[in-house]
């Protein structure tokens, strides 16, 4: 008994140590796998963000959060709320109050019938008002009951500085849009595995249920028709009118990353939009962190072994900006030893990691192998 206090009176010395190097350990376990550049994207926009799909973390920001009309950005909401509130093969028909709405146009006619997933197709693909009447008419009963859909779901996702008064964005007094709540929709209806698919297709056609008749669709989104070495743009809406100007929601791809970028009244949408993915991937800070790497040992008492390594649960990735580096903090907590018998995987502490205080990820710190308890007898205790 007298050597089993010993041990542990070792072990907790041994603890002691650990905590005064955590700092030190802990900041090799987050390893940056990409350089940063100290200048900020240079942009046209009057409004613009860049945010991280994953995290949610912002990136850039420009009058992020200054209300802006958002012209055929708004369909994004309007083919969300299709995709959740309907199914595909519903059928859908167009009044005469759809087939009149002004503006880009898929020259609907009245009486004419869609299956819905046809209809948000050329709401999104090639920015039918039409379609996103009719999507509206659908799945509301009427543009008015529609656009209170439209805010329920953003306050739900969010967008709290936002106000929807159609499902087009055609100018209306009220109806207006900031950067921050529309990279927050698009964040959330990327989620949706059919709305990813629609805002990254180029062409496609549609096929009117009563004639058979195909409607020919094309993607407005010029970026998704260019390859930009290994940065894979995935979509997502443009939108355009005089007062809203040139705007572009798009989300893009490179090695397993998704950024989300937002442009508002821009005088170049496609060249504002690849200076803010190019920034976000090539010139941020990308930080991961691996499942089961070793953090540091832990003292063990009772065991076979003296001490055993202790790693993260999961795997996760993030990006900070050079002028959030500053703020980024890494948060541990550990049992101060182990009691053997014990598997690999026995969760060990904590790991969190925090950036101005926001919470970024969390995840459990786990036993790396298995202590089995230590055999007095067999020393002859």
């Amino acid at each position: 008994m007298k050597e089993r206090n010993l041990l542990l009176g070792k072990d907790l010395r041994y603890s002691r140590l650990v905590w005064c190097q955590i700092l030190i350990i802990i900041s090799l376990l987050i390893k940056p796998v990409s350089p940063a550049a100290a200048s900020a994207p240079q942009l046209t926009a009057d409004a613009a963000i860049l945010m991280d799909y994953r995290t949610g973390q912002v990136l850039y920001s420009n009058h992020a959060t200054q209300q802006r009309p958002p012209a055929s950005t708004t369909k994004i909401l309007t083919a969300l709320l299709g995709l959740e509130l309907g199914s595909k093969k519903e059928i859908a028909a167009v009044s005469r109050n759809a087939s009149r709405t002004g503006g880009a146009s898929l020259s609907l006619r009245e009486g004419d019938s869609f299956y819905l997933n046809d209809i948000i197709k050329g709401a999104l693909i090639s920015s039918g008002n039409d379609a996103a009447a009719a999507i509206a008419e659908h799945i509301g009963g009427n543009r008015e009951l529609f656009a209170c859909l439209m805010n329920y779901k953003a306050r739900v996702i969010g967008a709290s500085r936002s106000q929807f008064f159609n499902p087009h964005g055609l100018p209306c007094p009220g109806h207006h849009a900031t950067a921050y709540d529309l990279a927050l929709i698009t964040r959330y209806a990327l989620k949706n595995k059919d709305f990813q698919e629609i805002v990254k297709t180029r062409t496609g056609t549609i096929r009117e249920l009563k004639t058979g008749s195909l409607i020919l669709l094309s993607n407005t989104n010029r970026l998704l028709w260019s390859k930009y070495r290994d940065l894979q743009v995935i979509g997502v809406k443009t939108g355009t009118t005089s007062e809203a100007g040139q705007c572009l929601v798009a989300a893009a791809e490179h090695k397993g990353r998704t950024l989300i970028s937002v442009v508002l009244h821009s005088h170049d949408r496609y060249a504002d939009t690849l200076n803010l993915l190019n920034y976000g991937f090539r010139k941020c800070h990308w930080f991961k962190i691996a499942k089961g790497e070793p953090l540091l040992a832990l003292p063990v008492w009772n065991g076979k072994f003296s001490a055993v390594g202790v790693g993260p649960d999961a795997d996760f990735e993030f990006p900070v900006n050079p002028e959030q580096l500053p703020f980024l903090e890494r948060r541990v907590r550990l049992e101060p030893f182990l009691k053997a018998p014990f598997k690999a995987g026995t969760k060990a502490g904590t790991l969190e990691i925090f950036l101005k205080e926001r919470l970024l990820f969390k995840t459990d710190l786990v036993t790396l192998t298995a202590v089995p308890r230590q055999n007095w007898f067999k020393k002859g205790v």
